[in-house]
């Protein structure tokens, strides 16, 4: 079960993992914004943006909305097996019960890659669904081991923006409307985003945008307006332009390409 959920204040969210019916699953979920609580192991843990956890059910832990939330926003993803139960092992031994991520890591980008690919039903049938339940599990494991490289903290506000940023890149997005999401002003924002990201928040929804587009021409049949409207531009022929400074060429030549290269970074001015 894959899933993307935003709990408002006063909402009832309680779960109690001595209280579920499922047997042998482990729930892995991500805050986008908003605080969420869980308690395990005798601590109570406020989950803010950037922060997931990873539960065994049954077990003794309980994950809910406080009556002093703003809200809570989170996506989840649902594992079984035995590979699902030595990941969770070998996390809760090498880290503990809370994983700070930032959005922009591979492990947090898989996981959004996996759930819009549920919400186009593009996973068919249930050997696909495991195939893409053990490449999370593989980078789960891939992310402990290269902690050391994760190790740049973001601060709660930056981490909220790039989630804000990474749920909300097809829509009109404008400077004003990340600075309103990040809880800054303009100016503090560009600030801080350039201090800690070392780029603004344009050019990186640029980016966001760009990596998407690049997804569906790979993987779609979309037309080149459609690719342009799903991930944030209006017009085809802005996008294009936009497209071809970051990527060195047009989106229709991209396409056309038997083994276009992975976008690992776009050029912006």
């Amino acid at each position: 079960m894959l899933g993307r959920d935003k709990k408002k204040p006063g909402m009832s969210y309680d779960w109690d993992g001595l209280k579920r019916q499922d047997i042998g699953t482990y729930v892995f979920q991500y805050t986008l914004s908003g605080t969420g609580n869980l308690e395990i192991d005798g601590e109570c843990y406020a989950l803010k943006a950037g922060e997931a956890f990873l539960v065994e059910i049954p077990s003794r832990h309980r994950y809910y909305l406080s009556k002093d939330s703003d809200g809570w926003e989170f996506i989840f993803i649902t594992l079984v097996g035995r590979k699902a139960m030595e990941c969770w092992r070998y996390i809760k031994e090498n880290n503990g019960p809370i994983l700070k991520i930032s959005p922009e890591s591979k492990l947090i980008q898989l996981l959004f890659g996996i759930y819009q690919d549920t919400i186009e039903n593009k996973i068919t049938d249930g050997y696909l669904a495991s195939a893409r339940a053990y490449e999370y599990i593989m980078e789960c494991y891939r992310f402990v081991r290269e902690m050391e490289n994760h190790k740049k903290d973001l601060s709660d506000q930056i981490a909220k923006t790039l989630s804000y940023m990474q749920t909300h890149y097809a829509d009109p997005l404008t400077l004003s409307d990340i600075a309103a999401a990040s809880g800054y002003s303009k100016y503090y924002l560009v600030r801080h985003f350039q201090e800690q990201l070392d780029t603004t928040p344009i050019k990186y929804l640029t980016k966001i945008r760009i990596q998407k587009a690049v997804d569906l021409l790979m993987t779609t049949r979309l037309s080149i307006s459609e690719i342009a409207e799903r991930v944030g531009y209006s017009n085809a022929n802005y996008f294009n332009k936009v497209f071809r400074k970051a990527v060195g060429m047009a989106a229709g030549e991209f396409r056309k390409r038997k083994n276009p290269a992975k976008i690992d970074h776009v050029i912006t001015d």
